[in-house]
């Protein structure tokens, strides 16, 4: 827009000149060119963004278009418009819109300054003219430091985008990491306890059966004695390794707390509604933080399928892909009105934990109300210590 509003300017100072040529009588071709020629120098001139000598060039400029107005009339006023023009490029050094407006008003008197030897009706339709040129290039002015706010805006909401995504990965890795470390520890306490104490017991056994297979011919009872030994300590073995295995092993309340045959379960024993859990591709093994926001996502959809849409069916699908597990629950109630959809509390905490992970959340309208979560699968890797061997 800026480099059209360059050409306009000069533009604005040929036009009038050629055409104040056959209006009248211009005297000496070569003075009137020359006077031209410096109009069209400065505007040049002022294109170079010479700061120190801006209000200067500007002055000469208008001075000069002023000074050819009078002297040669014809239509040469209009090459005023040229300054007004300037003063909304873009390599103009007042940026401020009062300093604008305020140099519209300056240029407006010079302009009637020129318009004295005008017909009234000249005089009225040249200050329509100007009025309505200097409301066009304030209006574009507006609209150029509009789109400037939008394009930082833009930029500004892209980069917060990149931070909250890397943020967002690096929280990933963080959980990785943390369940890594996790399983790591509870994989080291659990070789210690083996190694301190089943390991040394099984030691002790071994020398005592060796001790049992030298002296059972001899001391058959002092045999017998050690081989009782030997059957008391495995006992004691056999029950230290239970309660390992215990430790080891999560309660049952535990495992299926965040487990969606679970909550089909009690969801068909509460409220009697027929539900059809079906599973697409191989499973494998989830995050328990995945496991969370299925789970939690998957009973707030029934809720609402049953609160709002009055549904007595409702359907289960999980999809397992390589990069990614999609759940779908749809239901048989009434459907909603994709615009009218209002997010409460329920849905946009569904939409913060999916977005949390890196997730998505949407909604289908169409025979069945249908709502999609979809998370990122990140297979397990093999980037810490197995732990201690034994």
């Amino acid at each position: 827009m800026f480099a059209i509003l360059s050409w306009v300017r000069h533009l604005l100072l040929v036009i009038p000149a050629i055409g104040t040529i056959w209006w009248g009588d211009i005297g000496s071709p070569a003075v009137y060119v020359a006077f031209t020629l410096m109009t069209l120098l400065l505007a040049r001139v002022r294109l170079l963004k010479l700061q120190p000598f801006a209000f200067i060039l500007f002055a000469a400029e208008t001075a000069l278009c002023i000074y050819i107005s009078l002297h040669y009339h014809g239509i040469t006023f209009l090459m005023l418009l040229s300054p007004l023009v300037a003063l909304f490029e873009q390599s103009t050094p007042w940026k401020d819109l009062n300093h604008q407006i305020a140099g519209c008003l300056l240029l407006l008197i010079g302009y009637n300054i020129t318009l004295i030897h005008q017909p009234s009706m000249m005089v009225f339709v040249a200050n329509v003219t100007f009025l309505l040129t200097a409301l066009l290039l304030i209006g574009i002015r507006m609209t150029s430091v509009q789109k400037n706010e939008a394009e930082t805006l833009y930029d500004q909401l892209s980069l917060s985008h990149l931070e909250l995504s890397d943020a967002r990965t690096r929280l990933v890795q963080y959980a990785k990491q943390v369940e890594q470390l996790a399983q790591l520890e509870e994989r080291n306490r659990i070789s210690k306890d083996i190694h301190d104490d089943l390991g040394h017991r099984l030691i002790r056994q071994k020398m005592m059966t060796e001790a049992i297979l030298q002296i059972y011919k001899t001391k058959p009872d002092q045999a017998i004695a050690m081989l009782e030994q030997v059957r008391d300590q495995m006992s004691d073995s056999m029950e230290t390794l239970r309660r390992t295995v215990r430790r080891i092993a999560p309660p049952i309340q535990d495992s299926q707390q965040y487990s969606l045959d679970h909550l089909i379960q009690s969801t068909r024993e509460t409220f009697g509604i027929a539900m059809e859990y079906h599973m697409e591709g191989l499973p494998y093994a989830l995050y328990p933080s995945i496991e969370y926001v299925l789970y939690r996502n998957a009973q707030e959809a029934i809720t609402n399928a049953l609160r709002h849409g009055g549904a007595t069916e409702v359907h289960i699908l999980l999809r397992y892909e390589p990069d990614q597990i999609q759940m779908r629950i749809s239901n048989n109630g009434s459907v909603p009105d994709s615009e009218q959809i209002r997010k409460g509390i329920g849905m946009r905490g569904m939409e913060e934990r999916v977005h949390l992970i890196g997730g998505q959340l949407y909604w289908i309208c169409d025979d069945q109300f249908s709502i999609i979560t979809r998370l990122p699968h990140y297979p397990k890797e093999s980037t810490l210590s197995e732990g201690a061997t034994l």
